[in-house]
């Protein structure tokens, strides 16, 4: 291979790393903001929490010991990435941290809607149901960010000091406050918005969706703001449950190795994935153990080995347990 060759490889890894350095850059900001919020753990603020009950006139706490040990172990097999403390194995562990991320939170939170009596096996309405519920204010503040709107016209909440897109604004640019992190954050919703609504439209050509033929009858190759909108209509809010859904799609072979090619500070990276699969266990835990009573959650807890979890959900319950009484 000659050198001008070499170089224009080097150039065309370095251009398709660039979405893994904004997509590293959007992560530490959903970290940054939630450590920002100093009122985090104070859930007795939140009157949804004050007021939690078991609703699920089905109840079976087998159910919820299973899913909130299979939230641990998966919590607990992403935290053992650490344990080798070497960048190049937190890189090459993103295949199978991305989704072990997600899955941790989704598990907790399917454990907290089977005491309410909203638990599915579907994915999408899991989260359209947490949206809703984000929307209506029954979660803190640190994590109540989310965007909602048309084509082209979001709007956004939760993320008080953002206002507008600066014109030379880029998803590259370091992030040393708040608001810089609320920027980046806002930018992160707008993207997957448009992602959940692209791949809507796919699935739309895919069935031959008769709103979006064209004369001939065929799927229309250019979309309006009129059909778009019929696909955003259909769309609820996007949050970060959307986000951490967004990350597990990342797992698979192609777009992990852009990561791999990326200038990232893996080990950061690492960190702010468990920040916030420990604040958003934090919350689900403390709304599953404020519904079924601490001796029914203890229950659960101390059958789980406590050598896996020791750092992480009975550390959580330590800190919750104080606002139970």
């Amino acid at each position: 291979m000659s050198l001008i060759d070499k170089l224009k490889e080097a150039q065309e890894k370095k251009r398709k790393a660039i979405p893994s350095q904004v997509f590293f850059n959007h992560f530490f900001a959903v970290s940054y903001h939630i450590e920002c919020n100093t009122e985090r753990f104070n859930l007795k603020k939140n009157t949804f929490f004050n007021n939690l009950k078991l609703r699920n006139e089905n109840f079976d706490l087998e159910s919820i010991r299973k899913l909130l040990w299979n939230s641990w172990s998966t919590e607990y097999a992403f935290t053992l990435t650490t344990l080798a403390n070497n960048e190049e194995f937190y890189k090459f562990a993103l295949h199978w941290n991305f989704p072990q991320a997600y899955y941790s939170i989704y598990l907790s939170l399917t454990a907290f809607h089977e005491t309410q009596g909203l638990a599915n096996e579907q994915h999408e309405k899991s989260i359209k149901i947490f949206g809703n519920s984000v929307k209506d204010g029954h979660y803190p503040k640190a994590i109540s960010f989310f965007s909602k709107g048309l084509h082209e016209s979001y709007e956004y909440e939760g993320i008080e000091t953002f206002k507008k897109f600066p014109r030379d604004f880029c998803g590259l640019a370091r992030i040393e406050s708040l608001d810089e992190a609320q920027l980046q954050i806002a930018l992160f919703l707008k993207s997957t918005r448009k992602k959940i609504a692209e791949n809507k439209r796919e699935k739309l050509k895919n069935n031959n969706d008769k709103k979006f033929l064209n004369a001939k009858g065929e799927f229309r190759k250019s979309f309006s703001k009129l059909h778009w909108d019929l696909i955003y209509k259909t769309i609820p809010e996007t949050t970060i449950l959307n986000i951490m859904y967004r990350l597990r799609i990342k797992a698979n072979y192609h777009d992990v190795e852009t990561f791999i090619n990326a200038n990232i500070d893996f080990k950061t990276f690492h960190e702010c994935l468990s920040n916030i699969i420990h604040y958003l266990n934090f919350v689900h835990e403390a709304y599953i153990c404020k519904a079924l009573g601490k001796t029914e959650y203890q229950k659960i807890l101390n059958n789980f080995p406590g050598h896996l979890n020791k750092e992480t959900a009975i550390k959580r319950f330590s800190e919750f347990e104080k606002q139970l009484k």
